[in-house]
């Protein structure tokens, strides 16, 4: 009986989301086992196959470190903009834990959010709009076709 399972750093926080998948062997007893431990480190799915996993493993075991990819960009203009170091910090780890909330609490699809501030017309609208002509999606895209290949490799390995 086998489960592969790839929780992520946030599990430190009980915030992890994780994927796994058993073998045919493990019976439904043992899955609500496996439900049960996951959920006290976050949030848990069974995936169907292997190549959900591979690809969750980048999606999901590295997600922590996406985020703190665009804070660190955040961050950095901030600081190019001359505000102090500690106020820079507070206001990016504020912005994205406060949106991580938002998310959580209304369960709304990203789509719902982006598109809230888009319809606005405002400033968020005007660097969403500058962002995406740059490629973000497609920068992100690309970025976890990388982790996908690298999770298969790695698989491929062992």
């Amino acid at each position: 009986r086998v489960v592969r399972t790839l929780p992520n750093a946030a599990v430190e926080v009980r915030k992890s989301y994780t994927p796994w998948i058993a073998t045919n062997d493990v019976s439904a007893a043992d899955r609500a086992i496996v439900r049960t431990i996951f959920d006290a480190c976050g949030v848990q799915d069974e995936v169907r196959t292997e190549a959900e996993i591979d690809y969750l493993t980048g999606l999901t075991g590295s997600g922590p470190a996406f985020p703190a990819l665009l804070a660190e960009a955040m961050m950095a203009d901030a600081l190019s903009h001359g505000l102090d170091r500690q106020v820079a910090q507070r206001a990016v780890n504020t912005v994205l834990v406060g949106t991580g909330r938002l998310l959580e609490q209304r369960d709304d699809c990203p789509t719902e959010t982006v598109q809230t501030f888009l319809d606005y017309r405002g400033t968020t609208a005007a660097a969403i709009e500058e962002m995406l002509s740059a490629g973000f999606g497609s920068a992100v895209a690309r970025g976890l076709a990388a982790a996908f290949k690298k999770s298969v490799r790695m698989g491929e390995a062992s």
